[in-house]
């Protein structure tokens, strides 16, 4: 999470776009109620740890999981997960993939991962794991975000 003091000028959409987040994040984020009216010297907490994770790819013409995989530095398995598709499935042309950004690593949890299993996959610490993430469940399917430094 972020801080962010309010600006002459601001509105939601603004801050939503120098943060790259949905605007309903940060209405949520701070329990705002229309008409959104912001002011200057407001202090607004913008929920980055869940946002600028993430990269956009639009797919090309001959396009593949596995070609994007390889180009982006991660594997079919995982860029299929956080895009919720099947990695046997097909992509189409003008489709839009969520790619982990290059300082941070992700990886999706399965039965038996424990805290120390997954700081291991990291190579980090179990408290700069828990710190990336809000919530652990450990429940199969989770995304676990590590952040490189």
């Amino acid at each position: 999470m972020d801080v962010y003091i309010v600006e002459q000028g601001d509105n939601i959409e603004s801050i939503g776009r120098k943060y790259n987040i949905p605007v309903i994040e940060i209405i949520k984020a701070n329990n705002l109620r229309p008409p959104y009216i912001l002011t200057v010297g407001q202090s607004l907490t913008i929920p980055t740890n869940l946002y600028n994770i993430f990269d956009y790819y639009v797919v090309k013409k001959g396009d593949t999981l596995y070609s994007i995989a390889e180009r982006e530095g991660t594997t079919i398995d995982l860029l299929a997960g956080i895009n919720g598709i099947n990695p046997t499935e097909y992509i189409y042309e003008n489709q839009t993939l969520l790619i982990p950004k290059k300082d941070v690593e992700l990886y999706i949890t399965k039965n038996g991962d424990t805290i120390d299993t997954i700081s291991e996959h990291f190579s980090a610490a179990s408290s700069d794991v828990i710190y990336s993430n809000n919530d652990i469940y450990l429940m199969p399917g989770q995304l676990i975000i590590y952040r490189k430094t």
